[in-house]
């Protein structure tokens, strides 16, 4: 048996002495780039050319067969129907069913036609591991091969994440590019109502006064000092009072047009409130132009105040130190701290 030559076909790349199959896998297909409308089909390919884009004679080829075959120009989409019928031969039916692409093939031949009678055609018909079980059961009972079924969900399944977090990326670019490209909104007199912010407190131990409190304008002569707020109790402590001096009881610090917090007197157009529906809040009332400064939240400001002296003025620190606050939402200590950092810092 003299060894024929081999047409090379205008589509194949490389040289024709190279493995046509190998070639065309590695050459086609730079990369799986899928999206959430990509086909299961060509998952299920795996990066393998499509059976109808290779001919029988080539996987003859692969498999050293080098006599002819009088059905070796079909293609292989329709000899993985019928094997049997066009390859003849046992011996070498079985080598060339055995080559990884042709078993792709079985497996595209099998699965794809029940994934898509069953509604599924791409990943969004696909979903995640949970989404559409009733179709993916029927696929599975009909394939009635856990190998083959294990196979189709595992090559779906994880193309579905990457389809998913591309999609995910893609948006959180469009995002950021929007956000770019967002015009800012200056809010006249915003700047100057926080730089001039008017305070005034409440002290404790004002005899005749109701509850024995008196609201004063200004600040008081007295502010906590570092010792006097730098109180962490245990937590069976949490319940009793902590040590103090003086009278003062709370510090209000007054901003006319409001705070950043609540887009200076538009908190009602998109900030969500800290209470509950039916509740009364902070941030329920008309405008939200008062921030109340209680022990802790003086305390974050020295903290806050020794970093950055340690890193602007003296210098110690190459840059600033991060600081993280740590709360809950309920009676408006994130609101006042963080409007009493920005009062202070500017």
């Amino acid at each position: 048996m003299g060894r024929r030559s081999r047409r090379v076909r205008q589509d194949e790349g490389g040289g024709a002495g190279e493995p046509p199959l190998s070639r065309a896998r590695v050459e086609s297909v730079p990369g799986p780039r899928w999206t959430l409308s990509s086909r299961v089909r060509d998952v299920l390919l795996d990066g393998v050319p499509p059976p109808e884009e290779v001919l029988l004679s080539e996987c003859l080829e692969r498999v050293g067969c080098d006599e002819r075959v009088a059905n070796s120009n079909v293609r292989m989409d329709v000899v993985i129907q019928e094997p049997e019928f066009y390859i003849p031969d046992e011996h070498t039916r079985r080598r060339i069913l055995s080559l990884p692409e042709c078993q792709t093939y079985a497996l595209v031949y099998r699965a794809v036609p029940l994934l898509e009678g069953n509604g599924i055609t791409n990943f969004q018909q696909w979903g995640g591991a949970d989404e559409n079980t009733d179709a993916k059961r029927a696929v599975r009972d009909a394939l009635a091969d856990d190998g083959l079924w294990n196979k189709t969900r595992g090559l779906l399944d994880a193309a579905f994440n990457v389809a998913k977090d591309a999609e995910a990326r893609k948006k959180e670019r469009e995002r950021a590019r929007n956000a770019g490209n967002t015009v800012g909104e200056v809010i006249a007199g915003a700047f100057e109502s926080v730089v001039n912010a008017r305070w005034s407190h409440v002290l404790s131990g004002e005899a005749g006064m109701p509850l024995g409190m008196r609201v004063v304008d200004g600040l008081p002569e007295n502010v906590w000092s570092y010792d006097e707020v730098n109180y962490s109790p245990w937590p069976l402590e949490v319940n009793r009072q902590a040590p103090r001096t003086g009278k003062l009881e709370i510090m209000v610090l007054s901003s006319e047009e409001g705070w950043p917090y609540t887009q200076f007197k538009n908190e009602t157009r998109s900030v969500d409130s800290n209470a509950e529906v039916g509740r009364g809040g902070v941030l329920n009332a008309p405008t939200s132009n008062a921030v109340y400064i209680r022990r802790e939240v003086v305390r974050v400001w020295y903290i806050v105040e020794k970093a950055m002296r340690a890193w602007y003025i003296k210098r110690k620190l190459v840059k600033p130190r991060t600081c993280i606050v740590i709360g809950t939402p309920g009676i408006g200590k994130s609101f006042a701290c963080g409007s009493f950092l920005l009062y202070q810092l500017l």
